[in-house]
């Protein structure tokens, strides 16, 4: 019966795919692109099947891997559809923002332990950036320590060990695999010591501080707020019964590599079916965890997370500092990771740290009219001379470099 139902849905859908595309090709058409640049990406949804319901599964996967693509590409996607008696009555798209989309293909669409999953291929166009999220083609350095649990008590079903460190782990290695403006410095077995969160992040700048012995320009903190466990109900004599359910919700938080504040932050939450036993032990580093249903909704949670991310850093300037100078050398901490050339040309801005009225440092930047080019590169590091430059005398340790 499910076989029948399934095929009957994809015959639904064929038409449906055909209608998408048709629009979304008149839509492209009619809007005006200057100076734009079309991109090629694909993007999954995932949806469980309720009550052998495909369509409705299919609606909110699609859904989900539209809402994907707006964070990747800066599309905002509106769709209504109207669906009776298995015929398709009505059906709305429409997007906002600089992207428009030429053609939406479905690349494929699979049924594995009551989960549809769908790929969508999009070719996006973009319009020009505007002038303040002017690209630089620079990736930051982000020093990503062990996640921080606001409830121990919750490890005890599964007796999930090293689960702070896993989840570390797993988010750097996403975020390293899909971001544009970022890679993870991953210290998964590194866990901040927090206890005094005024002291120790406002008084000592530890962000400040550990941007400056691993070469990074952020610190970026998880916190995991909720893994709590709903279990199942059964029905009267036990006939039917619901799967337990458990949550995972967790925190980004972004600070500044130099100045140490706080530059972002974002909550992230959703609930899957908990497939283990109640008394069975699992390990967070398994491909048994990572391929259930649970670990599939974490893994979903950090491709949204690292979007999010993403989306933050793509207008921020990407500052790097002089590590080491010797006579007209300089040294930034800037390099062929971040996606500096040699010929690339910086600015430098002058660096002073004053003191609070709670003696507290605070740094100030000056601009300068400085400007070198790099001609030595490395994996963390790139190299420039001051040759001729006559405020060079004003350049110390710690100054900010800016790619021009």
């Amino acid at each position: 019966m499910k076989a029948q139902k399934f095929i009957s849905s994809q015959r639904k859908l064929k038409a449906l795919k055909r209608h998408i595309t048709l629009a979304l090709v008149s839509l492209g058409s009619l809007i005006f692109m200057a100076q734009a640049y079309s991109e090629q990406v694909e993007v999954t949804g995932k949806a469980r099947i309720v009550n052998d319901d495909f369509d409705k599964a299919r609606e909110d996967a699609i859904s989900q891997a539209l809402n994907y693509a707006s964070l990747k590409a800066g599309v905002n996607f509106n769709s209504e559809q109207k669906i009776e008696q298995g015929r398709l009555t009505q059906d709305s798209f429409s997007m906002q923002r600089m992207g428009v989309a030429d053609n939406i293909v479905l690349v494929s669409e699979s049924v594995s332990h009551n989960i549809l999953t769908v790929v969508l291929a999009l070719e996006l166009s973009d319009q020009e950036s505007n002038t303040q999220c002017q690209k630089q083609g620079l990736k930051a350095a982000i020093m990503l320590p062990q996640a921080t649990i606001a409830d121990r008590a919750q490890l005890r079903y599964g007796q999930l060990a090293k689960f702070e460190q896993a989840v570390s782990q797993k988010l750097g290695n996403v975020i390293n695999a899909q971001s544009n403006y970022s890679f993870m410095r991953i210290h998964a077995d590194e866990k901040l010591d927090q206890a005094n969160t005024l002291t120790n992040f406002k008084g000592y700048r530890i962000p400040s501080w550990l941007g400056e012995i691993t070469d990074s320009q952020y610190l970026l903190q998880p916190e995991i707020l909720d893994i709590s466990l709903q279990e199942g109900s059964s029905s009267y004599m036990g006939f039917v019964s619901e799967p337990d359910i458990r949550q995972f919700s967790f925190k980004l938080t972004l600070y500044h590599g130099i100045s140490g504040e706080v530059v972002w932050s974002k909550s992230f939450s959703d609930a899957a079916v908990w497939e283990f036993a109640p008394q069975e032990i699992v390990s967070p580093a398994s491909h048994q965890f990572w391929n259930s249903a649970y670990g599939q909704s974490m893994l979903q949670l950090f491709q949204e997370s690292s979007l999010a991310l993403d989306d933050e850093l793509s207008c921020r300037p990407l500052l790097g500092q002089i590590i080491a100078r010797q006579g007209e050398r300089i040294i930034i901490n800037l390099g062929r990771k971040n996606g500096v050339r040699t010929g690339d040309k910086f600015q430098i801005i002058l660096q002073q740290n004053i003191p609070d009225r709670f003696n507290s440092m605070r740094t100030i930047a000056t601009e300068s009219q400085t400007n070198v080019t790099i001609d030595q590169v490395s994996e963390d590091t790139a190299t420039a001379a001051l040759v001729g430059i006559d405020a060079a005398d004003n350049i110390q340790l710690q100054d900010i470099a800016l790619k021009l």
